[in-house]
């Protein structure tokens, strides 16, 4: 209802309010002229013959008051109702904000994650008639020509890992301390790697998505979660994934970050034919490769 509607409503009950005045005033002046002539015992005689009258508006009075109540107690029900609804539309809308403020802090995790990986670069040496590869640092023995191989981003995780991976072979049961000795070489640059990735993962993990709190409403909340970590997931090669996998087995992360690897299913994309030996695998939940395990 709008203003001006409002205000043709209170012009006529102020119109209907002067014009009953008008009319009882009227009837009051006509009665008292009929009236004033009359002996006293007329006048009574003439008043009881309106008794039934007064009874019927004393009744019509009270019809009244109840007829107030009833519209009274609607119009509060519409209120209730008008609240309960505005209540649910501010809900929807913190809900929108929130989910607003998460999405900028994920998508700038992720945008950090790719500047990490961007901004890893790996030097090694090889000689140019043998073309044998050297880690650095390297010395020039009598009359060799090296020449200096950069390799950046996501390339140094497929060639550390295929470096561990040859050593590893060797010894299966001991992929825990050859992972370490690899990851230490690699640690300057992986060790920030790593800890940025545990804190997107965590960062999801955390985050209520919902107000209520009902079964549905938990559904809908590890859906979420969910499909979040899965644009994680997705930015990660398969060598990334490799190196993830036996982080999560090492010291490094075994305790925090192994569980968030099988909650989410982590490892869904990873090639296991690349692992140091296939009974591995085995040391991860089926979660961990397929989110309906």
């Amino acid at each position: 209802m709008d203003k001006k509607e409002v205000d043709d409503n209170d012009n006529g009950f102020i119109l209907t309010g002067i014009i009953v005045t008008l009319i009882i005033a009227g009837l009051w002046i006509a009665t008292y002229y009929q009236l004033k002539d009359l002996s006293d015992a007329d006048r009574g005689t003439f008043g009881d013959m309106f008794g039934s009258i007064n009874s019927l508006f004393s009744g019509l009075a009270l019809a009244g008051i109840i007829l107030t109540i009833l519209l009274q107690r609607k119009e509060l029900k519409l209120q209730r109702k008008e609240l309960a609804d505005t209540r649910e539309e501010f809900r929807i809308q913190n809900e929108t904000l929130r989910l607003q403020r998460f999405e900028n802090t994920f998508f700038n995790l992720l945008n950090l994650h790719h500047e990490i990986v961007n901004a890893i670069d790996f030097r090694y040496y090889k000689r140019k008639e043998k073309d044998i590869k050297y880690d650095m640092p390297v010395r020039l023995n009598q009359g060799e020509e090296l020449e200096a191989v950069v390799i950046t981003s996501r390339d140094v995780f497929r060639y550390r890992y295929n470096q561990m991976l040859e050593e590893m072979k060797k010894s299966p049961d001991k992929y825990d301390d050859t992972y370490l000795t690899h990851y230490e070489k690699a640690q300057t640059d992986f060790g920030h790697y790593f800890r940025n990735l545990y804190r997107m993962i965590k960062f999801v993990d955390g985050t209520e998505f919902l107000i209520n709190e009902n079964q549905d409403n938990q559904i809908e909340i590890i859906k979420l979660k969910y499909k979040y970590t899965s644009i994680i997931r997705a930015q990660l090669s398969d060598y990334e994934l490799l190196w993830l996998f036996y982080n999560c087995l090492s010291e490094n992360g075994e305790l925090k970050f192994k569980p968030f690897v099988e909650k989410y299913s982590l490892l869904k994309n990873m090639p296991t034919n690349k692992l140091a030996d296939i009974g591995h695998r085995s040391l991860y939940k089926e979660k961990a490769y397929n989110p309906d395990a």
